[in-house]
């Protein structure tokens, strides 16, 4: 309900505005992912019996290709198709039978975003620009991943519906020339409605076992949420 008032309220804005002076604008994008601790970003650390677990988001980045359709003098809509590759490391520890291990493992989804953008020059040739609305996101898959270890320890990763829509949010600064296109640096944060997926570790060897339930709602998980910022980096090509 929420993603259909959004797309209504763009739409609408978009409408009202039928008349003026466009212009579209291609462009590539870059946007490497702060892996921090803020905005509930799956740093995650939970106990689970005498097993704790870590999981860390490591360095990571989207790319991709970016539209933009001026409205006139202050708005225009973005879009663009973007794959993202998301890093984690998650750890298993149990100190009283020395079970000590992590692997690494990688997300993968496809994001096609459609923004509002409004800007004002602040100095010549630069402007400031802001810009919010809303991405529909396809998980690639679920994840299964090993040990570095050992193979007695492992985890998968679950998507939730196979993809998840996004509320998203950027601001940032764009030096426009007419003979050399537009250079644009910014931060975005990309905050999804809900959980896109959750992680289900296990560890199981002759002596010890962690989270194998034969029961699947019994098993011990961790939530992903998918909250992540980044920092912009967009060129645009000349008309």
């Amino acid at each position: 309900m929420k993603n259909k008032l959004i797309i209504f309220i763009l739409i609408s804005f978009v409408l009202s505005l039928k008349g003026q002076e466009t212009k579209t604008t291609f462009g590539l994008q870059y946007k490497p992912i702060i892996p921090s601790k803020y905005f509930n970003s799956s740093h995650i650390n939970e106990i689970f019996g005498e097993y704790t677990t870590n999981l860390t988001p490591k360095y990571s980045n989207v790319f991709g290709m970016i539209i933009r359709q001026k409205i006139n003098k202050t708005f225009s809509i973005e879009s663009s198709l973007n794959y993202t590759q998301k890093n984690y490391t998650l750890t298993i520890n149990n100190s009283t039978v020395n079970i000590n291990d992590f692997t690494n493992f990688g997300i993968r989804s496809y994001e096609i975003p459609m923004q509002l953008l409004t800007y004002v020059r602040i100095l010549n040739a630069w402007h400031l620009n802001v810009a919010f609305g809303i991405s529909h996101n396809v998980l690639a898959s679920d994840v299964l991943s090993y040990g570095n270890n050992t193979t007695f320890f492992f985890q998968n990763t679950y998507r939730k519906n196979g993809g998840y829509r996004a509320l998203l949010t950027n601001v940032g600064v764009e030096y426009r020339t007419e003979e050399k296109g537009s250079f644009y640096m910014g931060t975005s944060l990309h905050r999804p409605w809900g959980e896109i997926g959750r992680i289900y570790p296990e560890y199981t060897d002759e002596e010890n076992s962690f989270n194998t339930f034969n029961n699947f709602n019994d098993k011990f998980f961790l939530e992903l949420t998918g909250n992540f910022i980044t920092i912009d980096f967009r060129y645009f090509f000349p008309n």
